[in-house]
């Protein structure tokens, strides 16, 4: 009868560590991009209470990868329907699109680097699964989820990211990977501007 706690307590040890590899930042008070994200706060503010499955998750990830890419707005993330109805969307569309369908308030609008040294910024989701793993959703550039805490520290690097109840800074914002959107604004770090999505 004492196996099965052990046993309990040392998956929940393991599930721990593998969330402490993932950087999830520090709640921030807003970013240089809040001017452009009333789109991603609008569809992260609906999203419910229930947790989407992995099943559910990777076929919505095969359907956003068959997606056309299609740049448009620089900053702003075309709307759900508008992706849906076009068949097509930029990355951030893709990751917006992708947190509308999953409906479940663990998951996360990401903005930062595909690659230590991109010059472009990218926008992918971070979706925790029930189980309590984190999951790189990236349907612009793979067709299924990759396990946050297996990639590489040059890879997916978060900058900022948007959830149903806040917005967080992350590490890479102090180590000098970007700087940061808009016309007027400074830099939160040394590097290019922020542009349209990497397409890879």
């Amino acid at each position: 009868m004492k196996t099965f706690p052990l046993f309990a307590l040392a998956l929940l040890s393991l599930s721990l560590a593998a969330s402490a590899d993932v950087d999830l930042g520090s709640v921030a008070g807003g970013t240089p991009y809040d001017p452009y994200m009333r789109p991603v706060k609008e569809v992260l503010s609906g999203l419910g209470d229930s947790a989407a499955s992995m099943d559910r998750v990777q076929k919505l990830m095969r359907e956003g990868r068959s997606f056309r890419y299609s740049f448009s707005e620089p900053y702003t993330a075309a709307l759900p329907a508008v992706t849906e109805k076009r068949q097509a969307g930029d990355c951030k569309a893709k990751a917006l699109w992708l947190c509308d369908q999953l409906g479940d308030q663990h998951c996360r609008f990401v903005v930062g680097k595909a690659h230590l040294g991109a010059k472009l910024s990218h926008a992918w989701v971070l979706w925790q699964e029930q189980g309590g793993r984190w999951y790189i959703l990236d349907c612009t550039n793979y067709s299924m989820p990759i396990p946050a805490d297996t990639v590489s520290p040059r890879d997916y690097i978060p900058l900022y990211s948007w959830t149903k109840n806040g917005v967080y800074r992350h590490a890479a914002t102090q180590s000098g990977v970007a700087t940061v959107a808009g016309k007027h604004s400074a830099p939160v770090a040394t590097g290019s501007r922020v542009r349209k999505c990497a397409r890879q």
